[in-house]
């Protein structure tokens, strides 16, 4: 005899999933901390996001948080953007781009002489593209990643961004998509994930 978990009957589960559409999406900026990475030591600002509730995939990113079923719910990273807080002059143009895209969202001015909890809560453009990794068993499998920050006023219309591949090289979408078509390779952007303890938990 098999023995059936005992939550077994209980557990709800989602046979259907919903891909988040590439381009632009109206958002809201749901946490932002400072970060410093232990690999390079540079700091940066986390910023984790989702879809707002008037978007055409309202809340995505929480409703797949909320379908996780296991006990240390992971938040996928597809929502997650480091915005670096160096001095070089490209860094300093992405923080910039960002906080830009933050004023015009809200029609407000960034306040320096606040932490960044400032932001939690506020409205921002989204901008996602494709990206491709390597799974545990090593395939190659693409996830929808937050690309860029945009004026949520701006989003409507965006350009699908170029993919980023395994290497680090770029190819436009529909190029990317054809020729995985014409070669009839298998890919999905079913998402990959990231842990985060307890009390970082955006939700």
């Amino acid at each position: 005899m098999i023995a059936k978990p005992k939550t077994y009957d209980e557990i709800n589960i989602n046979e259907e999933f919903e891909k988040l559409e590439l381009g632009g999406h109206k958002g809201i900026i749901i946490k932002a901390e400072e970060y410093t990475s232990d690999f390079s030591g540079k700091k940066s600002l986390k910023v984790y996001v989702d879809t707002a509730s008037d978007d055409k995939q309202p809340e995505y990113f929480k409703k797949q948080y909320e379908n996780d079923t296991r006990i240390d719910r992971k938040y996928p990273n597809g929502a997650i953007k480091y915005v670096p807080l160096g001095e070089e002059e490209n860094q300093v143009k992405m923080l910039k781009s960002f906080i830009t895209a933050y004023e015009n969202s809200n029609g407000c001015k960034f306040d320096w002489n606040k932490d960044w909890v400032q932001l939690k809560g506020k409205k921002i453009g989204l901008v996602f593209g494709m990206e491709e990794y390597l799974n545990q068993e090593g395939k190659l499998k693409t996830v929808n990643k937050l690309r860029e920050f945009r004026s949520i006023d701006k989003v409507d219309n965006v350009k699908i961004p170029k993919v980023k591949k395994l290497d680090n090289s770029y190819v436009d979408y529909e190029e990317y998509i054809n020729s995985k078509n014409s070669s009839n390779e298998p890919f999905s952007d079913f998402g990959n994930i990231v842990e985060v303890s307890a009390e970082d938990l955006p939700f």
